[in-house]
């Protein structure tokens, strides 16, 4: 029997502070209520409440001064890489203006980390790419083996920072692989990329494996576009 331990009550206060923060119920720029009324709305301790804030002010969600009430920051603007996994562990949407980020980032350094992995790491990279060719029917499983060929992609490049900046952003790929993959186009691109991908290397073609990377970059963006708004539409 697989046993799920108790969420602990500072994950539980942080989790549902986050989510009424991207919720507008606690704006950006407006101040969170006194810690007398957080801890009873929430059902937490003091100690318990200030550990939780104190967390949320590392990764930019709040600012606290003592003997003034706690601001909201802008957490998009002021907020570390921490912020998009509580995004994407909340019970909340995340909005296309922050995938579409996402995935320019990664059209950025998608080209470069699998170009490296190529011409450094030629025999990892293909019999890695063996497996998942041709692409998963099932869409989860699919953006699992996807997000996976990316982080074996950045960790054979050379550059640690590379798979350091993708494990920023792993909750939110997670979340967002499924719908995109249920898309018979998306998927059939990405069985091609892969494909593309093998051959080139096997080829020792670095320049046409950083080219085919930018095209499914940019497509992908595409792809994710038309995944969310399907979503919203439903």
């Amino acid at each position: 029997m697989n046993w799920e331990p108790p969420e602990r009550p500072t994950d539980f206060a942080e989790k549902r502070l986050i989510e009424a923060i991207l919720h507008n119920v606690y704006p950006v720029d407006s101040f969170l209520p006194s810690e007398r009324d957080l801890c009873q709305q929430l059902g937490v301790t003091r100690p318990t409440l200030r550990e939780t804030l104190q967390r949320m002010r590392q990764d930019g969600w709040v600012e606290i001064h003592q003997g003034k009430s706690t601001r909201v920051r802008n957490y998009l603007q002021e907020g570390n890489l921490n912020v998009l996994n509580a995004i994407a562990n909340a019970n909340a949407e995340i909005s296309l203006s922050i995938v579409e980020n996402l995935l320019e980032i990664r059209l950025l350094l998608a080209p470069t980390y699998f170009s490296n992995a190529s011409r450094l790491h030629a025999e990892q990279l293909s019999q890695f790419l063996g497996p998942i060719i041709p692409i998963a029917s099932d869409p989860k499983t699919a953006g699992l083996h996807d997000w996976d060929l990316h982080k074996k992609a950045a960790f054979l490049s050379g550059n640690p920072v590379f798979l350091l900046i993708l494990n920023g952003f792993d909750q939110v790929y997670r979340k967002m692989s499924e719908p995109y993959f249920s898309r018979p186009e998306a998927r059939l691109a990405s069985d091609v990329f892969y494909r593309q991908i093998l051959q080139h290397t096997q080829d020792q073609d670095w320049a046409l494996v950083f080219q085919c990377t930018q095209t499914m970059m940019q497509a992908s963006i595409q792809f994710f576009k038309k995944s969310l708004q399907s979503s919203e539409g439903k």
